[in-house]
């Protein structure tokens, strides 16, 4: 018997997934995808922007948005299976990359809403797919699409005809490698096209079948000179004849090669991202979970689903046992990274579009390190209580929601009103994985030194999302003693220049003494210096007035604050830095995927202080105590043992805090994480 979608999802737990197209295998492949070599990508995009189709995801994925309004779900999240159905067909018949999103339409404004995400996510996705939207809904917005401005293509695709879906597909593959921004009645006048072709024959001459209607898509397209300039030289014959290598080579067909004698041996690192980028279009691709024999057979698997109405049976599933929605698609391992571009790595206020790369790096690693799917979102908007709006926009199908790359003092509200409004898993890694990891660095520093927590002087520079995320954490985990500087100098309550109400939350548990003054007077007596700030703004002077074996954490990248070599010489007992080639290694990917990997399997409602500071222990403790030593006091971010350990911790701390809304075995998250990490999305099947 053929079996149908319904089948395929109960035993493959969803139909897709997003894997890493590059392994990664060790940490100079690790500073190809992420820092430091994505820095440069970024900024090679943020002087040429047309570079975005060739370095990031933008050139083949589209957003394929839902909100179930005109089948009349009972919950928006019910449409996941639809949604996960038309991107295998995209991935299968045309290897489109679709990332499904499910809108909540009960808090949203109608359609001027939904121009604002179509918007908001063009940064990214220059093509937009929106599928089951009522009838009087959709035509609003096609009304308001004609004549807005919009930087993305917008199809509308609300047919449950596979025929209709494959055209579709068609139309979207052609305006993806077109590269067009087309009207609604363009693409009207493309289907009108597409619809006297012959799919009548489907199985037979399936591909012939798709290769021609992607053809006809294009034809149309480059009559009209809808192309993108970057695209000019490339022929209708040239792309399809590049879709007939895919359906003969698999998607190595759309790969680039590597450029002639450039090798990466003879390279720097900043080069070799370059090259990696290129070669691969981005770092990420949407997978399909299973592996059908031919596209035939898949047709047929799909016919006789369509027919025997599939989908509708898994919806009754989720009606009968709300908890099989995680079971049975990709939300329980569904994350979103969502970003508006205001403080991209070093580079600052970049842009969306221009941060791109940083967050398809960032996917990386949460898949590498713990087995998340993770949807990059680079969103416009600057707005603290309107990028919260957004989040919640979109939020329906994700378990857990990563905040990257927003500047402070903005990062603070947003964060704390996305985690009272939108009741998953949300985190700004910039504060929190640095400040877990560095919390990690101290617990490990106290075994050696046997110093105690509660004696020990901090002095933080800089108050900007690290700073403020380590304060907080280390202060909750007992360091009762600290100053913290910006750039005025020392934050003390009263200050008059300077504050603002996160600086002046800090002052009423800081500083207790009032102290004034600059770094240099901070610094004095200090067992502890943590920087998050600027290159060279710690001073060897400053080094020899702490107190005996002082810890000095230099975070600034990608020239700390003080160079080790130099901070040792002046009496540091310990340094620890955010480069890799340097001992002692702060790294946030030490923290985050294990962090999100037990705050997901638990279904925490949030990430806690109680769930941090487990991660620290569990990051700490990987290292036995007779292995620590002043070169090692954390372990290498690529030791799989880490994501592992911490998820296990995470979902103790999470069930213990009263914050896990499910009993798991520890035991068995640990073992899940380390499968994930080693086979994928294997161990769900």
């Amino acid at each position: 018997m053929q079996p149908g979608l319904k089948q395929l999802f109960l035993r493959t737990n969803g139909l897709i997934s997003i894997k890493p197209k590059i392994r990664i295998t060790d940490n100079y492949t690790l500073s190809l995808v992420y820092s430091p070599g994505v820095g440069y990508i970024c900024q090679v995009i943020q002087k040429n922007p047309d570079l975005l189709y060739d370095l990031t995801i933008t050139g083949n994925s589209v957003a394929l948005l839902s909100d179930g309004s005109r089948s009349q779900i009972k919950k928006p999240s019910w449409m996941i299976p639809n949604l996960e159905a038309i991107s295998a067909l995209y991935k299968a018949f045309y290897d489109i990359d679709a990332y499904p999103v499910i809108l909540d339409k009960e808090i949203m404004n109608g359609s001027d809403d939904y121009l604002l995400i179509l918007d908001n996510l063009s940064t990214t996705y220059k093509t937009i797919v929106l599928v089951d939207i009522e009838e009087k809904l959709t035509q609003e917005i096609l009304q308001k699409l004609e004549n807005a401005k919009l930087d993305c293509t917008v199809v509308i695709s609300n047919t449950h005809s596979l025929v209709e879906q494959l055209k579709d597909a068609a139309l979207i593959k052609s305006v993806l490698d077109s590269r067009s921004i087309l009207k609604p009645t363009q693409i009207e006048q493309i289907r009108l096209k597409l619809k006297d072709l012959d799919f009548t024959q489907l199985p037979s001459y399936l591909t012939v079948t798709l290769s021609s209607a992607y053809a006809v898509s294009l034809n149309e397209i480059h009559k009209n000179g809808l192309f993108h300039h970057t695209v000019k030289n490339t022929t209708p014959s040239q792309f399809v004849s590049k879709l007939n290598d895919l359906y003969l080579y698999g998607e190595i067909a759309y790969y680039n090669r590597w450029t002639p004698k450039q090798f990466l041996q003879n390279n720097d690192i900043n080069q070799n991202s370059l090259e990696l980028h290129k070669r691969y279009n981005g770092v990420i691709t949407i997978a399909l979970k299973f592996n059908p024999r031919s596209l035939e057979d898949l047709y047929r698997i799909y016919e006789l689903s369509y027919r025997n109405n599939d989908i509708l049976e898994i919806q009754k599933l989720f009606e009968a046992d709300p908890k099989k929605i995680r079971e049975v698609t990709i939300k329980k391992n569904y994350a979103a990274i969502v970003t508006n571009g205001t403080a991209i790595l070093g580079l600052g206020n970049i842009g969306p579009s221009a941060g791109s790369p940083v967050m398809e790096g960032k996917s990386v690693l949460f898949n590498a390190l713990g087995g998340i799917d993770l949807m990059p979102i680079c969103f416009k908007e600057r707005d603290p209580h309107k990028l919260v709006q957004l989040i919640r926009f979109i939020a329906p199908i994700f378990s857990a929601i990563n905040l990257e790359d927003l500047r402070a003092p903005d990062c603070f509200p947003i964060e704390e009103e996305a985690i009272h409004s939108i009741h998953i898993p949300l985190m700004h890694d910039d504060q929190h994985g640095t400040a877990v990891v560095s919390l990690a660095a101290l617990i490990n520093y106290l075994k050696l030194t046997k110093k105690n927590v509660k004696d020990l002087k901090l002095v933080i520079n800089g108050a900007g999302a690290a700073g403020v995320a380590i304060c907080k954490l280390l202060h909750g985990h007992g360091v009762e003693d600290i100053l913290i500087c910006d750039t005025e100098g020392v934050i003390y309550e009263g200050r008059p220049k300077n504050m603002n109400s996160f600086k002046n939350d800090l002052a009423k548990f800081t500083n207790k003494n009032k102290i004034a003054g600059k770094l240099e007077d901070a610094v004095k007596g200090r067992d502890l210096f943590v920087g998050v700030s600027s290159a060279g703004a710690l001073t060897q002077d400053m080094v020899r007035t702490m107190n005996k074996d002082p810890f000095i954490l230099a975070l600034a990248n990608p020239i700390p604050e003080i160079m080790p070599d130099e901070a040792i010489k002046a009496g540091a007992f310990i340094v620890a830095t955010g480069r890799s080639d340097f001992n002692n290694q702060v790294n946030n990917s030490l923290a985050f995927p294990g962090i999100f990997r037990g705050a997901i399997d638990t279904k925490a409602k949030e990430i806690n202080l109680q769930m941090k500071i487990a991660a620290a222990y569990a990051i700490a403790n990987s290292i036995k105590e007779n292995e620590l030593s002043p070169i090692r006091i954390l372990p290498g971010a690529l030791t799989a043992e880490i994501p592992a350990n911490v998820a296990r911790a995470v979902a103790i701390a999470a069930m213990e805090s009263g914050v896990a809304q499910v009993k798991v075995d520890p035991e068995e998250v640990f073992d899940n994480t380390r499968k994930l990490i080693m086979e994928g999305s294997i161990p769900t099947l």
